[in-house]
């Protein structure tokens, strides 16, 4: 090999390292040899081991992986094909003292027939859950409306207990009590299946009304007290679930968004706990009506904001969002949330489309160049309802054409990444770009631009603005402007305020950008008359 080619392959690597690192915005990147010894590393190895960058070259992985997580990363990187790409999930590393710190992890082979592995790491907030998140909303909002729906006119109740550590048995004792203890409590909820460990000590059970707990209240504290003579007593509260006014459906989203926002509740008494949670109940429940009656009414506005081509200045398309200031919710954020936790967020993402579909036909003849992008919900694209009311509704309206493309957000949601791109690729072969929104916002990132085919990917503002503030950032943003280049896919950069933010994305090769510096979002798109038009819409696929 010359010279030259030496020099060469050395640059492509560096970028090749530079891409993934900016993938995931680590703090660690590492190569893996075929035998998984660190080649290089890259990054905070200090802060992150305690040791330098040098004392790791041509060691283990393993050394530098907490014992009780080498199993896990090492049957990950086991799994790998060249062009497969696999998330690690969370880790603790092996610190100088034995005190890990947590990061999360994703691999990559790059090229077919290379042995070499890449790693990146990136550092979780101490404060970042050590336990899986909880199950998914829309999930548990339809299990618990099946229930409340064979509760039938009897309505149901909540009972909230408070039940004291058994601190007299011995382990195998305690485990065997607190066995028998859910199961006592899942027999006397509705379908056998609704009683819930909220946290240390309390437990909510979801129940027929008018049922009484009593009895049962005696039972368990007989079981605790032959365990620990000296355990206080159990204490029950119960509360009221029928909402006349609603669905059973629409109850269970909020009693789910209500348990979820519950929270720890550490130090309460039981008193307290039941009415912070009779609270919590209350204001959920109101939530939850109000977003229903915005949906069902269209009580939402439409406000735009211009994605232009960076190069010339010009609006290549208006992203639409959403406001609710005459629907009598919160912000467009939480408000948002809600229909995302609830579940509702499918409902809410369709008559989202409607209203902008309706908004493009009412447009007057010479605004016919105006083209839209509305987004959808990462949970709403598997979401079979969702799915058929979409295509139906671009069936009705075939004029669309290019006037109208997709951005997916909350890709964090997306559980089943194939079925997710068979719903983008439907809405592609019917001549329609799809975006991937918060791209670099996190690891997942990833994983997400390896499965889902795409036409372009949209930034994410925070990552922007760290690679503004890095030492390498410019190199990180330009490798991964390059490689989406390279895949074909345009680049768009948001949360652009300033001319110097601007000149930042251009010169690492973005296509597009999306901010302040070109409009506030606006209900009104005369607003941004004094921008340049684009003329026709322009695809926002590369040829």
């Amino acid at each position: 090999m010359s010279k030259a080619d030496t020099v060469v392959n050395g640059l492509r690597q560096d970028r090749d390292r530079y891409a993934l690192l900016a993938f995931c915005w680590g703090d660690l990147l590492l190569t893996l040899d075929r035998d998984l010894r660190i080649e290089t590393m890259s990054g905070a190895s200090e802060a992150l081991t305690g040791r330098t960058v040098a004392s790791w070259t041509n060691r283990p992985l393993d050394n530098l992986i907490d014992r009780a997580d080498r199993g896990r990363i090492a049957g990950m990187l086991e799994a790998l094909t060249p062009t497969r790409r696999a998330m690690a999930g969370t880790v603790r590393l092996d610190g100088p003292r034995g005190m890990g710190t947590r990061v999360s992890v994703a691999a990559h082979r790059l090229e077919s027939g290379s042995d070499r592995i890449y790693v990146a790491m990136r550092r979780l907030p101490e404060d970042a859950p050590e336990t899986a998140p909880p199950p998914d909303a829309v999930e548990e909002a339809r299990h618990l409306a099946g229930r409340l729906a064979a509760a039938g006119s009897s309505g149901a109740e909540m009972t909230l207990l408070a039940i004291p550590p058994m601190g007299g048995a011995t382990d195998p004792d305690s485990k065997r009590l607190g066995d028998t203890l859910d199961n006592l409590l899942k027999a006397h909820s509705l379908g056998g299946d609704t009683a819930t460990r909220l946290h240390s000590g309390h437990y909510s059970v979801l129940h027929e009304a008018g049922q009484n707990f009593s009895a049962l209240v005696g039972r368990i504290e007989a079981m605790i007290h032959a365990a620990d003579p000296a355990a206080p007593r159990v204490e029950a509260v119960t509360l009221p679930m029928r909402e006349a006014s609603m669905s059973e459906d629409d109850l269970a989203r909020g009693l789910v968004y209500a348990m979820h926002r519950f929270g720890e509740g550490q130090g309460m008494t039981l008193q307290e706990a039941g009415e912070r949670l009779r609270t919590t109940l209350s204001d959920a429940m109101g939530a939850v009506t109000r977003l229903r009656r915005a949906i069902d009414n269209g009580a939402f506005d439409l406000v735009f904001q211009p994605i232009v081509n960076i190069a010339d200045g010009s609006v290549h398309h208006y992203e639409v969002l959403t406001r609710f200031e005459h629907a009598g919710t919160t912000s467009p954020f939480e408000t948002i949330l809600l229909a995302e936790e609830t579940g509702l967020i499918a409902d809410f993402d369709l008559a989202m489309a409607r209203k902008a579909v309706g908004w493009l036909a009412a447009r007057p003849l010479n605004e016919s160049q105006v083209n839209i992008a509305i987004n959808i919900s990462g949970r709403s694209i598997v979401d079979p309802a969702y799915s058929s009311g979409l295509h139906r509704l671009l069936d009705e309206n075939g004029w669309l054409g290019r006037r109208l493309s997709f951005e997916i957000t909350e890709s964090a949601q997306i559980a089943d990444l194939d079925s997710a791109n068979g719903f983008i690729q439907g809405l592609r072969n019917r001549g329609f770009a799809v975006m991937l929104d918060d791209f670099g916002a996190g690891a997942s990132s990833f994983r997400y631009l390896s499965v889902l085919e795409v036409d372009a990917v949209k930034f994410d503002g925070d990552a922007i603005r760290h690679a503004q503030r890095a030492q390498k950032g410019r190199a990180f943003l330009s490798a991964l402007t390059e490689l989406c280049r390279r895949m074909g896919i345009s680049t768009i950069a948001e949360m652009i305020e300033t001319p110097e933010a601007r000149d930042f994305v251009r010169e690492c090769g973005c296509h597009y950008a999306q901010g302040y510096l070109y409009g506030a979002p606006a209900p009104d798109i005369s607003r941004f008359a004094r921008l340049p038009k684009a003329g026709l819409p322009v695809a926002l696929r590369l040829g």
